[in-house]
């Protein structure tokens, strides 16, 4: 079959012939529409995501939208190394998902990841109640926004998006209570109201640096949950020890290892759904498979996300 193959840690794939995987017992060979080109797929086809497997020649691709042999289509992941789902065909078995069968495979390819990582972190690890304020630090990535989307399914009474892009933050305006520019002074986390019960941080780094000591001095007896998701600014950041012993600060992560997979698998499908009618969402940018090499380094607009498809 045709897919995209990493022969090399950090450099494209190239898009070549690669032998079909076999089907064990109780596993089915089906049809990939779509594959979403997400961070974690990046970092995995580079080696450096703490969840890669680093066996080489391999197929990038986490999850994807496939077609089963009676025409329905599922949503597919956790395929067996060296496969991934930037290929022509996948080997499945019964964890696969349904998907509704007038959704656009590439909307769906596009928007689970980003989709479920807010999901996955308000109701597994931060256990979002109704009422409570969520503020999501990034908020103008496509994992952001669908977490203020996210935020408000779950029955967030306030939701507070933080970025960078004053022009990403007017598009996302309408989907928070209250918006908040960062800026390089420091001086931006001072304008949150109030303290959220619960941060979504996609940042780390300086952003996250200067926005959780602030919200600690604000602590009126209130737990803040601290879920820490995405490290686009930073793999680390200095934490001052009274901050853990002045607060009821609960400082977690969310992602792979963090919950186990069965429940995480239990809430995949309220998010398909979800995105399957416009709840949840991220507008793809659709390239052909055939296309991989050139198009891996391709720069995405602000918020969208980058999809293959045969």
């Amino acid at each position: 079959m045709k897919a995209a193959v990493v022969y090399e840690a950090g450099r494209p794939p190239a898009y070549r012939e690669f032998a079909d995987p076999q089907p064990a017992e109780g596993e089915e060979t089906v049809e990939i529409l779509a594959a979403g080109l997400h961070n974690i797929t990046r970092s995995q086809a580079s080696g450096q995501h703490y969840a890669a497997h680093g066996q080489l020649p391999m197929i990038p691709g986490i999850d994807g939208v496939a077609r089963r042999a009676d025409g329905n289509l599922i949503y597919i992941g956790g395929l067996k190394p060296p496969y991934g789902t930037f290929a022509e065909r996948a080997v499945v078995t019964s964890w696969a998902l349904p998907v509704p069968a007038d959704a656009d495979p590439a909307v769906i390819a596009a928007s689970l990841n980003p989709g479920g990582s807010g999901w996955m972190a308000l109701t597994l690890r931060a256990e979002l109640q109704p009422g409570q304020t969520v503020a999501v630090l990034g908020a103008t990535g496509a994992a952001g926004r669908t977490a203020l989307q996210a935020a408000r399914l779950l029955g967030a009474g306030r939701v507070i998006a933080i970025g960078r892009s004053a022009s990403a933050l007017e598009q996302i305006a309408d989907r928070a209570d209250q918006v908040v520019r960062i800026t390089t002074d420091g001086g931006w986390a001072e304008q949150l109201d109030g303290r959220p019960d619960i941060v979504l941080d996609y940042t780390w780094g300086d952003p996250a640096a200067q926005l959780l000591p602030v919200l600690s001095g604000r602590n009126q007896g209130g737990r803040l949950t601290w879920v820490q998701i995405g490290s686009i600014a930073g793999r680390s950041l200095p934490l001052a020890a009274d901050l853990l012993r002045s607060n009821d600060l609960h400082l977690i992560g969310s992602g792979l290892g963090s919950a186990p997979m069965r429940d995480m698998a239990a809430q995949l499908p309220a998010v398909i759904d979800h995105v399957a009618a416009g709840r949840i969402g991220v507008e793809p940018v659709v390239r052909r498979l055939a296309d991989v090499e050139n198009a891996w380094d391709e720069p995405v607009p602000t918020g969208r996300r980058m999809v293959f498809v045969p």
